[in-house]
């Protein structure tokens, strides 16, 4: 058991070889606050799946909300589209930092990092100072003369009134964009992760384009994924038997270990004796996901699992 763990995680850490990646941001340069998106697209052989690491390592940039993937076939070929929401708040350098995707397919799982790439940032203040005339501050208008009689001091009150409403305003501002700083939204739990995946499996169904087995490897990673991050144990560098020897020394209540034991058992068959699923039983076999992690809220430990007995 212990040489099939180690093996399993010398795969994992194999290295592959897409045909081409193109990874591009929306905005050629990027001021302060300004929200982009990039956008990474990978051409890989059809029977492989790329997936993001969960959660999405951004830093120091922020995500605005949850990445989209999508994915396109053409012949023995296939084009994993990935769309991330950001923007930079923290730094004056900021860079897109290395993205290391899960890759699984007949081959086995493996790994693929995509190398960091800087950003450049736009300076508003540079701006301001540009020698062109299409870049610079223009300033004010010039002045129109107008009459006024005896509203000198009005004018003075009402103009200390405003800086008093501007400070105030900058004030409120500067605490807001503080706050919003130092309290980054906190990160999805493993349901809303899981099942916000196989929703998007379910809605993509891979299988209408002859996808089924690669529809099946995502289905694995998906769930095994969600019992490692839900029970902490490594559940994606495991076999099959050692995921359920870990799920049956934890004697779990309400939790159907025969209906899990299965459902992995049908995965394996067609991932590794490379049967073809019907659409019928890829669909059921989400829905069987779903209901695991949705009734899963109710039954499964929040704390940290003790270590294993020696």
């Amino acid at each position: 058991m212990v040489m099939a763990a180690a093996l399993s995680c010398m795969l994992a850490a194999v290295q592959a070889q897409p045909i081409h990646v193109d990874a591009q941001v929306d905005k050629d340069r990027i001021a302060l606050g300004d929200p982009f998106t990039l956008t990474i697209s990978i051409e890989h052989p059809s029977l492989d799946t790329y997936a993001l690491p969960a959660p999405v390592p951004v830093a120091p940039l922020t995500l605005r909300g949850p990445p989209q993937v999508s994915r396109t076939k053409s012949g023995d070929q296939a084009r994993t589209t990935f769309t991330i929401p950001l923007t930079d708040y923290r730094t004056l350098e900021p860079q897109i930092p290395a993205l290391t995707f899960a890759v699984d397919g007949p081959d086995g799982p493996r790994e693929f990092t995509l190398p960091p790439q800087p950003l450049e940032l736009r300076s508003l203040v540079a701006e301001e100072r540009a020698p062109t005339l299409e870049r610079a501050h223009h300033g004010p208008k010039q002045p129109v003369p107008v009459v006024v009689r005896s509203f000198l001091w009005a004018f003075i009150a009402g103009a200390v009134v405003l800086a008093a409403v501007a400070l105030y305003a900058w004030s409120r501002y500067r605490k807001y964009r503080a706050a919003l700083l130092a309290a980054p939204a906190p990160p999805p739990t493993p349901e809303d992760e899981a099942m916000g995946r196989l929703s998007s499996l379910k809605r993509r169904a891979p299988w209408e384009r002859g996808l089924g087995r690669a529809a099946v490897f995502e289905l694995s990673e998906i769930v095994r994924d969600y019992l490692g991050k839900r029970l902490q144990f490594p559940a994606l560098d495991l076999t099959t038997d050692e995921v359920v020897d870990e799920l049956k020394r934890r004697r779990i209540l309400g939790l159907d270990l025969a209906g899990l034991r299965d459902d992995f058992a049908w995965q394996d068959l067609v991932k590794f004796a490379k049967a073809e699923p019907g659409p019928e039983d890829c669909v059921h076999a989400i829905d069987r996901a779903a209901s695991l992690v949705d009734r899963a809220r109710g039954f499964l430990p929040t704390a940290v699992p003790q270590e294993r007995a020696s």
